[in-house]
């Protein structure tokens, strides 16, 4: 695939798994397209360039060693401002919230982080 911001997870885990793509090249690459399209489309509230990066390090090296999480290990995803993830601020686009910042994951994304997916950041409302 030419272009790894329109590959499906399911072909990014095939992908990973024949050790034709790796996830820190995958994260790579998407966190440049979100740099570029940021400035006109601002659809990224929070980015999580760097803690993006050591998760996709991480899944890459677990998947090397044989540990296998399942279809979204290594796959870059983004979750909804409205999302609670421990540490990083979640306002769910309000004024209200606009310093809250969560000590426990919302239900989804614990499960996105145990099936090691890599989180690039929050998606504004």
């Amino acid at each position: 695939m030419s272009d790894l911001a329109f590959a499906s997870a399911g072909w990014l885990a095939a992908a990973y798994r024949r050790r034709e793509l790796s996830p820190v090249e995958t994260t790579r690459a998407q966190l440049e397209r979100i740099e570029a399209l940021q400035p006109s489309l601002h659809p990224w509230f929070t980015l999580l360039g760097e803690a993006a990066l050591d998760e996709a390090r991480r899944a890459e090296q677990e998947l090397s060693s044989g540990r296998d999480r399942g279809p979204w290990h290594g796959v870059p995803i983004g979750v909804k401002d409205l999302c609670d993830t421990a540490g990083v601020r979640t306002t769910a686009g309000t004024r209200v919230r606009a310093d809250s910042i969560p000590t426990e994951n919302a239900a989804v994304v614990v499960r996105l982080r145990e099936a090691g997916a890599v989180l690039l950041g929050k998606l504004a409302m």
